[in-house]
């Protein structure tokens, strides 16, 4: 299991990339951990508190170090990572249409999921 492919998939699904497979993904690691570990372990509480790029990295460095341990949770964490990553890697497309009597006086941006703000130009431009 490649602990940079692993910590890209649980980060992406912290920011809640793929919409409800995202979440179904999520849902799916939680069961995996709670059925290895038991519901009073901190993989268990790092998933449960999860919100940021930086818990990826604590629940990745908590789930390679088990893996490591257990090879029967290594290969259920390798399966895993497999189809969550099938998951997070799914085309998403985007359409953004314009008409009617629309007037348009400045840029236009198709984008997917945003998480934050788009910002053009410098900070007087804001």
């Amino acid at each position: 299991m490649d602990p940079t492919a692993l910590a890209a998939i649980v980060s992406a699904l912290i920011g809640g990339v793929a919409g409800e497979a995202g979440r179904s993904a999520w849902t799916s690691l939680a069961t995996l951990v709670r059925r290895r570990f038991g519901g009073e372990s901190r993989a268990v509480a790092a998933l449960e508190s999860a919100e940021s790029a930086s818990d990826a990295e604590e629940i990745t460095g908590i789930l390679v170090e088990e893996a490591q341990a257990d090879q029967r949770f290594a290969e259920e964490l390798a399966s895993w990572a497999r189809q969550a990553g099938a998951v997070v890697h799914q085309r998403q497309e985007v359409t953004n249409t314009i008409s009617g009597d629309a007037r348009i006086s400045g840029p236009v941006i198709q984008a997917g999921n945003v998480f934050g703000g788009i910002h053009l130009g410098g900070p007087d431009n804001r």
